[in-house]
C-alpha cells in the first residue's frame, strides 16, 4: 500500500460533510508490510476507512474485494501509543489462497498488494513467538528463587494477566477514539466565526429557556386546575376533640388555600360547597392561628374581604416603632436628639408631616427614665396620637378648649403646646385616679394653661353649654385598633363589648356638640377619634349625629393616612 496517500482523517470527515455524503468510519486493525496492526513494538496503528458510494448498485461489505469503481476508499493510519505483547503465543497462520476477482475497472489504486500483507502476518507471527519464549524465560527465572508451597501465589496467573493486558489494549482504544471524535469538535468549534458561536450560545440559552417555560406552565397549569378540599365533618371532629393535631404550618397553608378558591369561587369552588362554609372554615382557622375569638374574626370578615383581614391580622401582630414627642416648650428637637444620641440611642425623625416626632430604633437606657425625660424636654407617645391633636389645631390666643377624655395627658399637653401655654384647656375624665397622671405629665413638662375635673362627659352639655370653641373627644373604644400594644384585647373584648362602647360614644358626641360655641367666626370645631376599626365604634355614630344635631363633616387637613 504505498502507493496510496495517507490524509489526516479529520480532513475527510470535512470534505465528506461538504459534499453532503453519508460517511461509514470503520476502525480496523489492519496488516502491511512492516506494520503489525496489535501487536508493533514501535507503536499501535489505528487505520479509519470513509466509504462512500458512487454507484446506484449496492455492493455487501462482505465482499472479498472493493475496487475503486464502485466505491472511494480512503485510508488514515496514526501512530498511538506502545502496545503490551499478548501473553499466549500466536500459532503461524497458514497462507490462503487468494481468490481473483475480475472487475472493469483496471486501475492500479485500485488493486491491493496481498503479498505485503502476508509477509506481514508472517512477520507478526514470529514476532509474537519470540515474545513468547521471553515471556517463558522469565516466569522460569522467577520460579528459581522460590522452592516452597509459596510459589503459587507469589506469581499472578497467566489468565489473569491476560484479561488485565486485554483490558488496558480496550481502554487504548477507547480513549483514542474519544480523542478523534473530541479533536473533530474542537475543530468545528475552531473553524467557526465569532457571530457563529455567539448564534450558538444564543439558540442554547433560547433552548434551556424555552424548556424552564414549559415546566413554570405545566406547574402553573397543575396548580390552577387543582380543586382544594375542604375537611370533612370526620376530621373537624377529631381537630376539636384532639384526637388529631394539626400544625400551625398546615393551618396556615389551609388559610391560603380558602384565600385562593374565594377569590376565584365559581371556578375552584367543590362541588356541593357553599361559600359559607369556606368563610367558616376561614373563621376558625384565622381564630386557631392568630388567638383570636371566632367571633371577633367573624366581625371583621364582615368588615374587610377575607384577603384584608389576613393583612389585619398580621399586622396587629406586628410590633410597633417606639415614638416620642419633642416638648418644644423646653427644648427642640434637633438639640434633644443630639442629647439622646450622646447616651447611645439611636433614633430617627418620625416622618415629613411631623416637626416634633421621633422614632426610637435602638436604646442602651431605658428611655423612660433618662434625665431628658424626667426634666420633661419629650413625651413618650404613640405617632397615630399626633393626629387628632393636628387636625383640631388650636392656636395661642384666647380660644377655650375641651379635652373630653384627658387622661393621661398626652394630647392634652400636645395640645398646650401648639397654643404655647396661652387660652384654657380644661382636662376631663371621669376617674380621678387616672386624672393624677395628667397632673403630674403637666408639672413635669410644664403646661401651665390646663385645669383638670372630674365629671361625666355625658352631662356636660348641660353643665357647659355652648362654653367651647374647640372640643377633643378621643372616646373610650374597645381598642380594636391597638391590638400590637394590648394583645390581651384578642381575648377579652366581645360583640357585645364594642356595641356598649358604640352606646356610650353616641351620648358624648352628643353632650360635646350641645358644649360647643357655634357664635364664633368659624363657628365651633370637635375632632372625634377612636382606637378602633369597629364601624360601630365609627361610621356608625357619626351617622347617628348627623342626624341628631346640625352638624355637617370637615376635611381633617391631613395629606397622610387613608
Amino acid at each position: 500500500m504505498n502507493h496510496l496517500d495517507l490524509p489526516d482523517v479529520k480532513h475527510f470527515k470535512k470534505q465528506l460533510n461538504k459534499k453532503g455524503h453519508g460517511a461509514l468510519v470503520l476502525n480496523l486493525s489492519v496488516k502491511m508490510k512492516g506494520i503489525t496492526g496489535t501487536s508493533q513494538k514501535q507503536g499501535e496503528v489505528i487505520a479509519s476507512c470513509f466509504y462512500r458510494n458512487t454507484s446506484s448498485t449496492p455492493i455487501p461489505l462482505s465482499s472479498p474485494l472493493i475496487t475503486a469503481s464502485s466505491w472511494n476508499i480512503e485510508m488514515a493510519v496514526r501512530k498511538g501509543k506502545k502496545a503490551t505483547p499478548k501473553a499466549k503465543p500466536t500459532v503461524k497462520p497458514k497462507a490462503k489462497p487468494v481468490e481473483k476477482v475480475y472487475e472493469e475497472s483496471s486501475s492500479e489504486e485500485s488493486s491491493v498488494d496481498i503479498s505485503n500483507v502476508q509477509d506481514s502476518s508472517e512477520e507478526e507471527s514470529v514476532a509474537s513467538d519470540s515474545g513468547s519464549q521471553e515471556e517463558e524465560s522469565s516466569d522460569e527465572e522467577t520460579k528459581k528463587g522460590f522452592t516452597d508451597e509459596n510459589a503459587d501465589w507469589l506469581k499472578p496467573k497467566s489468565k489473569v494477566k491476560g484479561k488485565l493486558l486485554s483490558s488496558d489494549e480496550e481502554s487504548a482504544d477507547d480513549a483514542d477514539d474519544d480523542e478523534l471524535v473530541g479533536d473533530s469538535d474542537a475543530s468545528d468549534d475552531e473553524d467557526m466565526l465569532e457571530i457563529e458561536r455567539e448564534s450558538k450560545l444564543l439558540d442554547q440559552q433560547m433552548e434551556i429557556e424555552q424548556e424552564e417555560a414549559e415546566e413554570e406552565y405545566r406547574r402553573t397549569i397543575a396548580e390552577s386546575s387543582a380543586t382544594f378540599h375542604l375537611p370533612s365533618q370526620a376530621e373537624l371532629e377529631e381537630e376539636q376533640n384532639g384526637t388529631r393535631v394539626v400544625p400551625p404550618s398546615e393551618i396556615r397553608e389551609r388559610i391560603n388555600e380558602i384565600l385562593t378558591v374565594l377569590a376565584d369561587f365559581k371556578n375552584r369552588r367543590e362541588l356541593n360547597r357553599s361559600r359559607t362554609e369556606y368563610i367558616s372554615q376561614l373563621t376558625s382557622d384565622m381564630a386557631e392561628v392568630f388567638g383570636y375569638l371566632p367571633e371577633l374574626v367573624e366581625y371583621f370578615l364582615t368588615m374587610f374581604n377575607p384577603s384584608e383581614t389576613l393583612e389585619f391580622l398580621e399586622a396587629s401582630d406586628s410590633p410597633r416603632p417606639l415614638v416620642i414627642r419633642t416638648n418644644t416648650l423646653k427644648t427642640r428637637r434637633k438639640d434633644l436628639a443630639a442629647s439622646l444620641l450622646k447616651r447611645g440611642v439611636t433614633l430617627d425623625p418620625l416622618a415629613n408631616w411631623s416637626k416634633v416626632g421621633l422614632k426610637i430604633t435602638a436604646s442602651p437606657i431605658p428611655i423612660g427614665a433618662t434625665p431628658e425625660y424626667l426634666s420633661g424636654q419629650y413625651m413618650l407617645q404613640s405617632a397615630a396620637s399626633f393626629c387628632p391633636v393636628l387636625a383640631l389645631n388650636p392656636s395661642p390666643g384666647n380660644e377655650v378648649v375641651l379635652d373630653m377624655s384627658a387622661a393621661p395627658g398626652g394630647k392634652t399637653s400636645y395640645l398646650a403646646q401648639l397654643m404655647r401655654n396661652t387660652g384654657l384647656i380644661i382636662a376631663n375624665d371621669l376617674k380621678s385616679e387616672r386624672q393624677k397622671a395628667t397632673v403630674a405629665n403637666m408639672h413635669r413638662l410644664g403646661v401651665r394653661n390646663v385645669v383638670t375635673c372630674c365629671y361625666d362627659g355625658r352631662r356636660l352639655g348641660k353643665l357647659w353649654k355652648n362654653r367651647f370653641t374647640k372640643i377633643l373627644l378621643d372616646a373610650p373604644c374597645s381598642g380594636l385598633g391597638v391590638i400590637s400594644r394590648d394583645p390581651s384585647v384578642k381575648v377579652q373584648r366581645t360583640i357585645k363589648d364594642v356595641e356598649r362602647c358604640g352606646v356610650l360614644q353616641k351620648e358624648l358626641l352628643v353632650n360635646c356638640i350641645d358644649a360647643l360655641n357655634c357664635k364664633g367666626k368659624d363657628g365651633g370645631i370637635m375632632v372625634y377619634s377612636t382606637c378602633s376599626v369597629s364601624v360601630a365604634e365609627n361610621e356608625d355614630v357619626v351617622n347617628y349625629i348627623l342626624k341628631k344635631r346640625d352638624v355637617k363633616l370637615l376635611d381633617t387637613g391631613l395629606d397622610f393616612g387613608k
